[in-house]
């Protein structure tokens, strides 16, 4: 069975738990006002994400990426005199409760400057704080080990084994609550799916295999021949896969709005054999994957 998945944000809706300020509007509150507004923003994307997670459960989605804003400013120090785990702590047991009872996953994507294989200290000090409080709304939440933070290795920074070695050495610094989360993709320029799946089982942690990004770049494997190995890296977890469709010939890497079915059919095809959970990463988000969800099924009884 595949279930599919969005990344953060509803194209239904408006309402979506991302909401944010900004370091300048801030800056123009004292103390105690930029506490409050904090508060509020995050009050705010809980009863986004609420919303939102009523709306997914009622379409039948039980895969969603959390944005990464969703504590405003979590790590940063103008938030440090801020407490958010403690003063949330039953919306973050609502919100837990809720997922639990309808089956759903959350996963999360730290953003592009969280590097682990960074070869600077201020860098690596700033990623290891930003997984740390990814993995901490998970815990507050009471999600198991499903929920899990997707990263990639980082920069190739001129040699690509020094690179993996570095992201090995400085996943031993993790927290353990992170490493229990932590799973890494291969990416679409530099760190190739058996670069990746290499490095996931030196760690004994699992790999997510995007697609799209293998098709990026490669040394000219064939995706499905490796996936059982992909597979076995999650042990007794549920795998997760990205799934999307480039936007042209001319900027392949880039993500089209919608996912072609016939390229989408060839690839559910490879997981026939496998419960399995597909993010979908396209423009259009829910809309798209409703829209696929649709052409699929369509197309499934066609004589």
């Amino acid at each position: 069975m595949i279930r599919l998945g969005y990344a953060c944000i509803s194209m239904a809706t408006p309402n979506n738990p991302n909401k944010k300020t900004t370091i300048a509007q801030l800056n123009k509150l004292d103390q105690a006002g930029q506490l409050k507004k904090l508060r509020q923003i995050l009050q705010t994307n809980f009863f986004n994400l609420m919303d939102l997670l009523e709306y997914n459960a009622k379409h039948q989605i039980f895969l969603y990426r959390l944005p990464s804003e969703f504590v405003p400013f979590a790590t940063h120090d103008i938030a440090k005199e801020w407490d958010w785990a403690k003063e949330f702590v039953w919306d973050f047991e609502k919100a837990g409760d809720y997922i639990r009872k309808t089956g759903m996953r959350l996963t999360s994507h730290p953003g592009h400057y969280s590097i682990l294989n960074t070869p600077k200290p201020n860098v690596l000090e700033a990623t290891i704080k930003d997984f740390d409080y990814h993995a901490k709304v998970f815990d507050l939440m009471g999600l198991d080990h499903n929920s899990v933070l997707v990263t990639h290795v980082g920069g190739l920074y001129d040699d690509k084994e020094t690179s993996l070695e570095r992201f090995a050495a400085h996943f031993d610094l993790l927290p353990d609550h992170v490493k229990a989360r932590l799973v890494v993709e291969n990416d679409d320029t530099s760190f190739t799916m058996v670069d990746v799946l290499g490095l996931c089982e030196k760690l004994g942690i699992p790999m997510v295999l995007d697609v799209h990004h293998h098709h990026c770049v490669n040394n000219g494997e064939n995706w499905v021949d490796y996936l059982p190995r992909v597979i076995k890296t999650w042990g007794e977890r549920t795998p997760k896969l990205h799934f999307s469709s480039p936007k042209s010939d001319s900027e392949f890497r880039s993500h089209a709005d919608e996912i072609v079915l016939e390229d989408f059919e060839r690839f559910a095809a490879a997981l026939a054999d496998y419960d399995i959970d597909v993010m979908l990463e396209c423009k259009k988000k829910d809309e798209a994957l409703l829209n696929l969800r649709k052409k699929w099924a369509d197309a499934s009884v066609r004589p």
